[in-house]
């Protein structure tokens, strides 16, 4: 009996290794297979109210797929001469890096007498090659492989057989589970269709919120080419956490090494960020994105570390949606629950610190401070 439960844990974690390496090997498929799940949620909505008004599905699909690529491809290409604008001198930006480093060298030595030569000379060298390197990568940073114009050219194809035959996958799964099983299975269908396109377009709301935020912000305070590093900062913020850091390092980057006094405009950068952060964190989110999807942290940080394991960023940016679906799966089967309950947030709440945990702690604590006044003056 034990050796058949050792058995079966061994053939689990092999067939479990097995798909991993496929799904790292085959990712230059999976990759847009699964990106387009996530736009054809996202389109569901809007072709199922055309094809209420009587027009055919394959006429519907691809009229709000065309639609959306012409919005796309219009964005793509005002923000690709945007970019294309945006001129960065490394050979300066070197020397002054240079420059700046034997300044710093140079008061050490005066006012503690400490000998940095060997330091200084190490740390030169470093500056040069992050440089060198840094101008080696920016020219192909933009250029396009083979497999990238594929992945790119195959989202629309995928898109559109996803919505085409989503009756058809429906009735796949209805006789996969069995007639027994299958008023659970619409119950699934039907959470996941409504709840992952109003998390997706909630996701897609705060975008647009943040992208005029972040440009208000940096066009006030004078930074060069604000529209462009505005929302390329907002656009990382799709990745939970890391996101909102690596997208206020790019112009507090791009500001440290253009700009003819980067500490002072760097400090307003981080200032702006900060407040457009907690904005985000306490106003933005919790009303465009709402309730949709309950994930605690560390179910967000390990599926963010997953999905950069085996996908990049990609992987980070569409591992959150997927992992929201299957929490909702694991919500209505009843041996899942408990692996629902450890995805979700809840069970923490008193532990929480909020607002209005803190404003409700300082009117009891006052309470208490005039109950123990007014019984001393009583006595």
């Amino acid at each position: 009996m034990k050796n058949m439960s050792l058995q079966r844990i061994a053939l689990t974690l092999f067939i479990v290794s097995i798909l991993l390496v496929g799904i790292i090997f085959a990712k230059s498929i999976l990759i847009p297979l699964a990106i387009s799940f996530l736009f054809a949620y996202l389109l569901y909505p809007v072709v199922w109210r055309i094809e209420r008004y009587g027009l055919h599905r394959m006429i519907a699909i691809l009229t709000v797929i065309l639609i959306s690529l012409i919005i796309i491809a219009s964005v793509v290409f005002f923000f690709s001469v945007q970019i294309s604008n945006i001129h960065i001198n490394l050979d300066g930006m070197k020397d002054k890096m240079i420059q700046e480093s034997s300044s710093t060298h140079s008061f050490l030595e005066d006012k503690l007498g400490i000998n940095l030569n060997t330091i200084g000379f190490y740390f030169d060298t470093t500056i040069k090659n992050i440089v060198s390197s840094l101008q080696s990568q920016f020219g192909s940073i933009f250029t396009t492989t083979a497999t990238t114009l594929f992945q790119i050219f195959i989202l629309p194809v995928f898109t559109f057989f996803i919505l085409f035959y989503r009756t058809k996958v429906a009735y796949f799964i209805f006789r996969l589970i069995g007639r027994n099983k299958k008023r659970k299975a619409v119950k699934i269908l039907r959470e996941v269709s409504t709840i992952t396109p109003r998390y997706l377009g909630g996701l897609l709301g705060v975008v647009v919120i943040l992208s005029v935020l972040n440009t208000l912000g940096l066009t006030i305070i004078g930074v060069p080419h604000a529209l462009v590093l505005g929302v390329g900062a907002a656009i990382l913020n799709l990745i939970p956490y890391f996101g909102t850091l690596i997208g206020a390092l790019i112009p507090l980057v791009y500001v440290l090494v253009s700009v003819a006094n980067p500490i002072n405009m760097a400090s307003k950068v981080v200032l702006i960020f900060m407040i457009i952060q907690f904005l985000e964190n306490n106003i933005i989110t919790p009303n465009v994105v709402g309730g949709n999807v309950k994930l605690n942290p560390l179910t967000i940080i390990i599926g963010l570390l997953f999905g950069n394991l085996i996908w990049g960023v990609a992987g980070m940016l569409i591992i959150i949606p997927y992992i929201a679906i299957l929490k909702i799966v694991m919500r209505n089967i009843e041996s899942l629950k408990p692996f629902a309950y450890l995805l979700s947030n809840k069970g923490m709440d008193k532990y929480r610190v909020n607002f209005g945990g803190l404003r409700i702690l300082k009117r009891n604590l006052k309470g208490n401070g005039k109950g123990k006044v007014k019984k001393s003056a009583g006595k």
